[in-house]
């Protein structure tokens, strides 16, 4: 993620709902907001903490455009931003920025990628791959996720899309340790196609830098505030 534009506006929550163990969605009316499938934003939540750092996340939006509101999916630990967010209740409003982030696949005709997910790394994916069904276009990936227990977000979803599009694969693996081998050994073909990580900022920038030491291309979006123990 990064930190995108400056400009700040106004979103009002419509609802919120839980997803799988602790993670939690937040479905705030879209306004005018435009975005691309796959971009982050950054929330502030004042007076959460003495300074602006504690009082701003950068989330990346978990709706397709398509889907008309601006939502965004998230562990919900007991840090004192999440527990606000998680008090908010529908009509509240919160300060968001403006849009930003290159984590996106727009090409048509589609060359085939690998999309890996660690754990909440999967929001991204859920927007890009929505995304690209409205618009008619191939979802032309092979999706490994990554999570490190069974509560498993947006499975069903993911699963309806891998039977609808004969092009989309997708591999759910639980409990195990993230490696760049281990990401060759189940998409062989990440040795020539590139490669999208999502999930914990450290976890991410490892697995990149040893993916890109043997060849591989790769975009990244980093999640900050997470590592192998909570992604």
């Amino acid at each position: 993620m990064n930190d995108g534009n400056k400009q700040k506006t106004k979103h009002k929550l419509i609802s919120s709902h839980d997803e799988a163990g602790n993670v939690r969605t937040f479905v705030f009316d879209a306004g005018n907001l435009k975005w691309i499938a796959g971009q982050n934003q950054g929330w502030i939540l004042t007076h959460e903490g003495e300074i602006n750092h504690d009082n701003e996340h950068w989330f990346t939006i978990s709706s397709a455009p398509s889907e008309g509101t601006m939502n965004v999916s998230t562990r919900v630990s007991d840090s004192k931003y999440k527990q606000h967010l998680n008090s908010l209740n529908p009509g509240d409003e919160i300060e968001v920025y403006e849009v930003g982030g290159d984590f996106t696949w727009e090409d048509e005709p589609s060359e085939p990628i690998v999309m890996v997910a660690a754990g909440i790394g999967i929001t991204p994916f859920r927007s890009i791959l929505l995304e690209r069904e409205a618009n008619g276009k191939k979802l032309n990936a092979e999706l490994l996720y990554f999570n490190r227990d069974s509560e498993v977000s947006f499975k069903e979803l993911l699963e309806k899309l891998a039977a609808e599009h004969p092009e989309f694969k997708l591999q759910v693996i639980v409990g195990e340790h993230i490696t760049a081998d281990r990401i060759v050994e189940l998409a062989p073909q990440s040795k020539t196609q590139m490669v999208y990580i999502s999930g914990a900022k450290p976890m991410v920038l490892a697995l990149s830098e040893e993916l890109e030491k043997n060849g591989v291309k790769t975009r990244q979006d980093r999640f900050p505030g997470y590592d192998e123990t909570n992604y």
